[in-house]
């Protein structure tokens, strides 16, 4: 068994040679389901320098040019290595340094752990406004869990387009309106995946949907905190205020976190105890 062991190793001038650079890129660009002119828009370049680049005709492509693709093409892992080392290869230049090595943090587990240990409730979202996690004050107070969620395909707005959950929310449209508007500002770079028009065809399918979303002006920017009021079927009456938490340089994932908006709604919250612990000014 020994020798058979032996044997069957590969040696390294047997194994099949990695694919260079150019030929990477074409290849991950297909698997995400993208058009030259699709890579080129999220990765801030022109379409003729993706496709000299798919043909071999840049040969000196800058890191920067590298790291813009690798992130237009959501490259991780021993894809983003496999790239890594066809650029080094090309190029005699690293990819990576320490500051890359850092985008390479699972920002959606790094949200998680954040959103679990909040006090107010919060939920994380991915940069589509799929609902990654939630903490346990934010499924009390919006009365909800993984089932009622994963029957919307974890997606915030469907919860509020749907037909029955959006009855606890006033002013309803007012609110559906506004988180619309944010949607498509949030999203606007984003519309060209493959994953966003499935989305946009799913939503457009919920009542309401296409009759705000064909009215509602994305504007110049994200608002300041959505401030709105809701009926919990035991706490009664509360006036809510989001704030939106983003990563320093990465935007994948965002947290957002509900404090309260009145009076009322504090006490409220302080005798669930969804709120800060006082702090000991003496410690």
């Amino acid at each position: 068994m020994t020798a058979q062991t032996s044997s069957s190793r590969v040696s390294p001038a047997q194994r099949p040679p990695e694919e260079d650079f150019a030929t990477l890129v074409g290849r991950f660009r297909r698997a995400r389901g993208l058009s030259q002119g699709q890579l080129a828009k999220a990765a801030r370049l022109s379409r003729t320098y993706i496709y000299h680049l798919e043909t071999g005709q840049r040969q000196a492509p800058s890191i920067r040019v590298a790291r813009a693709v690798s992130r237009a093409l959501e490259l991780h892992g021993e894809d983003r290595q496999k790239l890594a080392r066809a650029y080094q290869n090309l190029t005699g230049k690293q990819m990576e340094d320490e500051a890359e090595a850092l985008d390479l943090l699972d920002q959606r587990e790094l949200a998680a752990v954040l959103v679990r240990n909040m006090a107010f409730p919060a939920h994380s979202l991915d940069r589509l406004w799929h609902v990654s996690a939630w903490n346990r004050p934010a499924k009390e107070l919006f009365e909800t869990d993984s089932i009622r969620l994963a029957a919307h395909s974890q997606h915030l707005l469907m919860m509020v387009f749907d037909p029955v959950y959006r009855a606890r929310f006033r002013p309803w449209e007012a609110m559906a309106r506004r988180l619309l508007a944010e949607f498509k500002y949030a999203t606007r770079s984003l519309t060209y995946l493959p994953e966003y028009r499935a989305l946009w065809r799913s939503l457009r399918l919920m009542p309401d949907f296409t009759r705000i979303a064909d009215t509602s002006d994305p504007g110049a920017g994200a608002a300041p905190g959505l401030i709105f009021q809701m009926r919990h079927s035991r706490l009664g009456p509360l006036t809510l205020r989001t704030t939106v938490t983003v990563f320093s340089g990465a935007s994948d994932y965002s947290i957002v976190t509900y404090v309260p908006g009145d009076q009322q709604t504090l006490d409220t919250f302080a005798a669930n105890g969804w709120q800060a612990p006082d702090q000991d000014l003496d410690e």
